[in-house]
């Protein structure tokens, strides 16, 4: 662990884009977007791009928004830890709050802004955080998005941690934010932060500024681990709230992110919740903390199932060996349908991958079969609809190798197999193709626009 590194009077990280394939083009509004990723073969950019004022020179695509921890009283007594390249800073309490920047900022009245970041938390760690942003002096937060603090309930909070931060039962906090301006800015800065609300730590203990395992921090390992963008001014007429509980082949180029900036480019909000860990089945998810609270959270209109990777096929190959996959989807669906009774469940059809020959199935026609009866199987004991995202990958892979559907791994999805992923649930919500300028999301145009082709053959049938 690197500790010396990250010692300084404020604590500011960014890092310039990690993508091997693409890299996203500027908005044309200075700063944005910036997406931060963190890992541990570069956490040697960390340090290349350190500065003596404390702060890191540029995120990405030329911009020069920062991330740093600040005091609620100006103090600089912060402990600064690099856990296997994730930024992780100690020792936050009530009003201390992690600070996003994006200097030189030129939005206009109206601007919808997205931040979007993956949190871990430990025991000691704050309980509860609120999303906001400055603006004419005073910081303001999204009411309507806001919840109340059980042990208080007078406080309010946007997203909470779980303290769960090593072994098998750790937990993330996804989060996806998007706020409004009221106020133009003009080539100022745009601040937004997430600030620890009340006196609560994860284990329930008192706040301890000494405390040594109240480390919060960035998540690293395909995550985004914070991204920053404008959606423009263009309301949208109608909101669609959304929970998608999934592992790996969901965070790998934040798909939530993705799907909701492709929703509003045509005219729709999507209000999306997300519990994801990495290979977690959907048996583990009904045992987490975060996805039970934002099961039960309830009031979703639509909830998209992500299982492990092979569970679905090898239940559709073995259904009697396999029995528990049914029944770990079946108690997963009863959790999601107790607190949203009404809404449309979707079991996602994973993409078969070369890796590992195939998923021990030997090919791709016949893991990617196996995957959609096993998904089909599950779907069909409640009524849920299937999401095709696997035969939209299986015509890619057979019509078109130049576009790298895979990550170095061959298993997990790159920047093009997330899009692809984002657009099969996006026309499976709507129903609709795509119309006017569906959002790029850093692509090449080119091929953007061929993966949205191909996910509307594979659910609208075109």
């Amino acid at each position: 662990m690197n500790t010396s590194f990250f010692k300084t009077a404020v604590y500011a990280l960014c890092i310039i884009c990690a993508f091997s394939q693409c890299h996203t083009p500027s908005d044309g509004v200075s700063g944005l977007p910036a997406r931060w990723i963190f890992t541990e073969r570069n956490t040697i950019l960390y340090a290349s791009d350190w500065t003596g004022d404390g702060h890191f020179a540029g995120a990405m695509s030329g911009s020069s928004a920062r991330i740093e921890a600040v005091r609620k009283n100006g103090g600089n007594d912060f402990t600064y830890t690099d856990r296997n390249g994730a930024p992780f800073v100690s020792t936050l309490t009530e009003d201390d709050y992690i600070l996003f920047t994006v200097p030189s900022a030129d939005l206009a009245k109206g601007s919808h802004v997205e931040i979007d970041a993956a949190i871990v938390s430990n025991p000691a760690s704050p309980k509860y955080f609120i999303i906001e942003y400055l603006e004419g002096g005073k910081w303001k937060s999204v009411a309507d998005d806001l919840l109340s603090v059980p042990e208080n309930p007078e406080l309010k909070y946007s997203f909470m941690c779980s303290g769960i931060g090593e072994g098998e039962p750790h937990e993330y906090s996804s989060v996806l934010q998007t706020i409004q301006l009221s106020k133009a800015v003009r080539n100022g800065d745009l601040k937004i932060r997430f600030r620890a609300v009340g006196n609560f730590t994860c284990s329930g203990a008192p706040q301890d500024p000494h405390a040594e395992d109240g480390a919060t921090g960035f998540v690293s390992y395909g995550f985004t681990g914070a991204y920053i963008q404008n959606y423009g001014t263009s309301v949208p007429a109608d909101t669609t709230d959304i929970l998608c509980i999934g592992n790996s082949f969901t965070y790998y180029s934040n798909a939530p992110s993705m799907l909701k900036e492709i929703a509003w480019s045509q005219g729709h909000y999507f209000n999306i919740k997300a519990s994801l860990k990495g290979g977690q089945t959907l048996g583990q998810h009904t045992r987490r903390i975060l996805t039970n609270k934002l099961a039960k959270d309830g009031g979703y209109d639509v909830v998209f199932l992500q299982d492990q990777s092979q569970t679905p096929a090898r239940y559709a190959a073995d259904p009697a060996s396999h029995a528990n996959v049914l029944e770990d989807y079946k108690t997963m669906s009863d959790i999601v349908l107790a607190g949203s009774p009404d809404c449309r469940l979707v079991m996602e059809q994973t993409w078969a991958y070369p890796s590992q020959r195939f998923g021990g199935f030997n090919d791709f026609a016949t893991f990617t079969r196996l995957l959609e009866e096993g998904a089909t199987a599950m779907a069909r004991e409640n009524g849920a609809a299937v999401s095709p995202i696997g035969n939209a990958f299986e015509t890619v892979y057979n019509e078109n190798r130049s576009i790298r559907l895979f990550d170095t791994d061959n298993k997990h999805q790159s920047h093009y197999g997330t899009y692809l992923k984002a657009c099969v649930n996006y026309l499976l919500i709507t129903g609709k193709a795509f119309s006017g300028k569906p959002a790029d999301c850093g692509l090449e145009p080119e091929k953007a626009e061929y993966l949205r082709s191909v996910a509307e053959r594979t659910v609208l049938g075109r």
